[in-house]
């Protein structure tokens, strides 16, 4: 109870103060979401769906719906729990028992899982393609991004105040790119092709027709690949405590952003159907973007540069991703429960976390470096989203379990039953569909990525296991948490030792 209590009150400003509006937290989830998935995803998403244009539709329209019943299930979520740290800390506060077991199985995930793999592989392709290069292995574009991801780390671990200003200036290339694909959606649309010269491709006589089998998997791995797209709706509840007026602000800039994202997201798929052929996009994988500049406005302007846009743009993400990271692993090892945590939540020597980074580094660089085959980028998707569901999840149907469990408490924004059942239902789909084995010829040459991810969530469950029941058991003591604050002046947890206190029968005499 007395945790819960924690949790409940009113958490004091941060340090660098309330200075984030509505403006901030719109620009905020715009930079978070716009990366890599609407320039690579939606030739695989229409491969999935077997080039149906209903169904690729219809994955856009349940991610884009799904995107606003999670922030709007966060946004009653936050209204009870008014702290920083989001999923995080609305995880811990609904499922505190067993004790510490959320915090090490959600936070050693996190660790796990923070890499940037997906944005420096399409880093490395469309800065190939935009130069020119088209037919090099696949090892060369990861290269180049393992090359980037090990610059951008140095650069965030030595001087954070320059890292943030590439970030800034990456954001802005993201807002061009996002106004000009959605000006060209528009523009297809509105024109016929007799002033475009564009042939139209998207006809209505095979608009509900799949050209090519699909499967439940197939269906549920397009799905992935959407909700990806749209990832980073949760990024504004991280920062809650740097928010202004936090509740009207989430209220208006979160819908907002997340409307003025799925519009132009809309005009832009529009404008891949209807301007690449059905053939082309079977078979242009992550590209798909450098194509559609390239027929839209010719091979200087489309291929050349706005191709590098694109490619400056997924170097944004990974800035920004990485930015993220950092700031999440060295609070992670700030708990203590990890090994060697005070040694990678040091902001020593140059007051930034750069031994926080050393995890995504090592991680990321790892399977940018082996051989790998060509779908690694579809199976990275799948693999990474798919815990990140299952929390989400959780989290969504937590909001019932708190109303059960707190019929007292009255949140100013509450969500509507809908976004809790569909974004309960909904991640429970995608949690049990994968389960089923996928044809041998998906995804060939990895194991199920479902297996595989819930294999490292067990993983993750059973250290929590070990140190905090079973080595306590049969060592008979009790870990107690204390607070040491390192060289730097930073502030971490250390768990120790203590014996079980003995109880003595006073009896008399």
């Amino acid at each position: 109870m007395l945790d819960e209590m924690n949790y409940m009150q009113e958490p004091e400003d941060s340090p660098r103060g309330r200075h984030l509006g509505v403006g901030a937290i719109i620009s905020m989830i715009i930079q978070r979401i716009v990366g890599s998935g609407i320039f690579a995803v939606p030739s695989l998403i229409y491969r999935d769906v077997g080039g149906s244009p209903f169904l690729f539709f219809l994955v856009w329209g349940l991610s884009a719906f799904m995107s606003f019943a999670g922030f709007y299930c966060f946004l009653e979520l936050g209204c009870i729990i008014p702290r920083s740290g989001g999923l995080k800390v609305f995880l811990e506060y609904i499922y505190f028992k067993p004790k510490m077991c959320m915090s090490v199985v959600f936070n050693t995930y996190s660790v796990i899982f923070g890499f940037t793999i997906t944005n420096a592989i399409i880093f490395g392709e469309y800065f190939l393609s935009s130069l020119g290069y088209d037919d090099l292995n696949n090892m060369t574009p990861k290269y180049i991004g393992c090359v980037f991801v090990v610059v951008v780390c140095i650069i965030h671990g030595f001087s954070t105040r320059f890292g943030v200003a590439l970030a800034n200036i990456t954001g802005y290339i993201k807002l061009f790119l996002l106004v000009c694909m959605s000006l060209s959606g528009i523009y297809i649309l509105v024109f016929p092709s007799s002033i475009t010269g564009i042939p139209n491709n998207l006809h209505l006589d095979g608009f509900f027709a799949t050209k090519r089998p699909i499967t439940l998997a197939s269906f549920i791995s397009a799905l992935m690949k959407g909700i990806f797209s749209l990832g980073g709706w949760q990024s504004a509840h991280v920062v809650a405590n740097e928010v202004k007026d936090p509740i009207r602000t989430m209220r208006i800039a979160g819908p907002l952003a997340l409307l003025i994202i799925n519009v132009c997201y809309f005009f832009i798929n529009v404008s891949y159907l209807v301007v690449i052929p059905s053939e082309e996009l079977f078979g242009t994988g992550e590209l798909v973007g450098s194509l559609l500049f390239e027929k839209i406005f010719g091979y200087a302007i489309g291929r050349r540069f706005l191709t590098m846009t694109v490619a400056l743009s997924s170097a944004g993400n990974i800035i920004t991703v990485l930015f993220h990271i950092s700031r999440m692993n060295q609070e992670i090892f700030r708990e203590g429960f990890l090994p060697f945590s005070r040694f990678f939540a040091s902001n020593w020597p140059c007051g930034a976390p750069l031994r926080a980074l050393l995890f995504p580094l090592v991680i990321s660089s790892f399977f940018l470096l082996i051989p790998t085959p060509d779908n690694v980028y579809d199976y990275i998707i799948n693999i990474e989203g798919y815990p990140l569901q299952i929390f989400c999840g959780m989290a969504s149907a937590g909001v019932y379990i708190i109303r059960y469990r707190r019929p007292d408490l009255n949140p100013e924004i509450k969500a509507h039953p809908i976004h809790i059942i569909f974004m309960t239902l909904f991640s429970l789909f995608l949690f049990i569909g994968p389960l089923n084995p996928f044809k041998k010829t998906e995804f060939e040459g990895f194991p199920n990525y479902a297996y595989a991810a819930l294999t490292i969530l067990f993983a993750c469950w059973l250290y929590w296991l070990i140190k905090f029941r079973i080595m306590p058991h049969f060592g008979k003591y009790e870990l107690t948490q204390s607070t040491d604050v390192l060289s730097d002046g930073l502030v971490v947890k250390r768990w120790e030792k203590s014996e079980f206190p003995y109880v003595q029968n006073d009896t008399g005499p």
